[in-house]
């Protein structure tokens, strides 16, 4: 026993009398190499690979396939404008007066703070590296406003040796260490190795550079292909100065249509038609637009369908584009609860920071269907369910119905119980099995089992292969009226054991 951890005699053998002090160190440390002149180079492989930093990406966005598929995803980040703090609480508890005016003064502050601009250079942080983002404070009584957020050039900014952020300006060498309160750093994917993070555009630099290649060789082939030849049949034994003062003479025709060819014998002159398409170079440039959509947007369909698109591929790849800004939108979010936590450092330490946070609109589709089944089960909604889908009283009456009886047989089956459910379990069962009621023969009078499957599931997904694997004999409406009752079925009875549990811990 030593410092009430349990040790072997191993232990002791191989670390010495006194082996946890081993453990406070850090074993694995950076070379000093790393930090030559206090400053860890970009380790950004391509950029490397050129010779360049990161200023010769912002020259890509002049190309029209990076510009519009950088737009086309940071838009999707950048259309959700509701978003909020919350003041900081402990779970379960709520937030006290210190933590509700420590959120209450940081979003009075930021109102005059152009939060879309600010949002838009924290979305180019996947594309260009890190985007630095000042804290401009202004003291006010005993505590510090903000009264702006500027993102700075990234250029002027570095990290050390140990990671950390150090500001060197426009041509200095080497830098110093930024304060921890001064500056929001948002980083794309960075590791100990690259603090700098992941830059997405330094992978486009060689698809742009070919695709740039491809296009002008495009234009050269159809300058010399894509017009038709004059080809003029000089006299056999013309000379020299003849045939010049002929192919002068064609050149002027290209031009003005009109020629007068010299010679002393008959001249023949006809129009040729070039066959070549150019496909070659064309096929480079597609290419090289395709590799850069996938860099960017991690897809190619949802800008270009092309001649083998299908509107399910074309919804797979949207929804890849999905992820990709909610990745975005966890950067935003990041950023503005380092900028929270920074406040709270400065203003109140010993309060709970506030938390920023999203505001997603409520899935009123979901609603409906989860509707739907309530009301196969029996459910029978009054005006305030309605209203909740933003319906105003004139615009739906409610009718008086009465719930459905259950089928006598169904009713019969349940009256003896089951010793492997509680009554409550039970009562479940018989709404599942009232769901069920004009479902296929596979699954008619199998509540029962449908809830313990549901028991057994560890989510969504599993439920369904489970009730895939128990019913195979299910056309499609059958397992589909299976799963949304198991689903119900499995929520009424989640809330039912929260509220048994609720009441036996008051």
């Amino acid at each position: 026993m030593s410092d009430g951890l349990w040790l072997d005699k191993k232990t002791f053998v191989e670390f010495g009398a006194t082996p946890l002090a081993g453990l406070l160190g850090e074993v694995a440390v950076a070379p000093a190499s790393w930090g030559l002149l206090g400053i860890l180079p970009d380790p950004d492989p391509v950029l490397r690979e050129r010779g360049d930093d990161g200023k010769v990406l912002e020259d890509l966005t002049a190309d029209g396939k990076v510009c519009s598929s950088i737009q086309g995803r940071k838009v999707k980040t950048l259309n959700k404008r509701d978003y909020k703090f919350t003041p900081g609480k402990e779970e379960g508890r709520e937030p006290t007066p210190e933590a509700k005016r420590l959120c209450d003064d940081l979003t009075r502050d930021l109102e005059r703070v152009d939060l879309y601009n600010l949002f838009s250079q924290v979305l180019d942080t996947p594309y260009f590296g890190p985007t630095p983002t000042e804290i401009l404070w202004k003291r006010e009584g005993n505590r510090l406003r903000v009264r702006d957020l500027i993102p700075k050039p990234r250029e002027w900014f570095v990290f050390d040796g140990d990671g950390a952020l150090c500001f060197r300006g426009e041509e200095a060498v080497t830098g110093d260490k930024v304060h921890p309160f001064k500056v929001v750093l948002s980083r794309h994917f960075p590791t100990y190795k690259n603090p700098y993070g992941l830059r997405l555009l330094s992978r486009c630099l060689f698809p742009v550079a070919f695709k740039r290649g491809g296009i002008e060789f495009l234009m050269r082939f159809a300058e010399k292909f894509g017009m038709p030849w004059v080809v003029g049949e000089a006299r056999p034994g013309s000379t020299p100065a003849e045939r010049q003062d002929m192919k002068a003479s064609l050149a002027a025709m290209i031009r003005d249509a009109v020629a007068v060819v010299s010679g002393g014998a008959k001249v023949h002159i006809e129009s040729v038609e070039g066959k070549a398409t150019g496909g070659l170079h064309l096929s480079i440039v597609n290419y090289m637009d395709a590799a850069i959509a996938q860099i960017i947007q991690g897809q190619t369909l949802t800008q270009e369908i092309g001649s083998t698109g299908s509107y399910a591929a074309s919804q797979t790849h949207y929804n890849v584009l999905t992820d990709y800004a909610e990745a975005d939108q966890t950067l935003v979010v990041t950023a503005m609860n380092d900028l929270a936590w920074m406040y709270g450092q400065v203003n109140a330490p010993d309060a709970l920071t506030p938390v920023f946070s999203y505001v997603e609109p409520e899935d009123l589709e979901q609603k409906a269907k989860l509707g739907r089944s309530l009301y196969a089960l029996g459910a029978r909604f009054k005006e305030p369910y309605f209203e909740s889908f933003g319906l105003t009283s004139e615009e739906f009456s409610v009718a008086s119905v009465e719930a459905p009886a259950s089928d006598a047989g169904e009713s019969a089956m349940f009256a003896a119980g089951d010793d492997r459910f509680t009554p409550d379990q039970q009562a479940v069962e018989r709404l599942v099995a009232e769901a069920l009621k004009d479902g296929g023969r596979a699954v008619h009078d199998q509540a029962g089992r449908i809830v313990d499957l549901m028991v057994r599931a560890a989510s969504w997904e599993d439920a369904e292969l489970l009730l895939l694997e128990a019913f195979p004999d299910l056309d499609d409406g059958d397992f589909q009226a299976a799963v949304e009752a198991a689903q119900v079925a499995a929520d009424l009875l989640g809330r039912y054991a929260v509220r048994l549990e609720t009441g036996r811990a008051g």
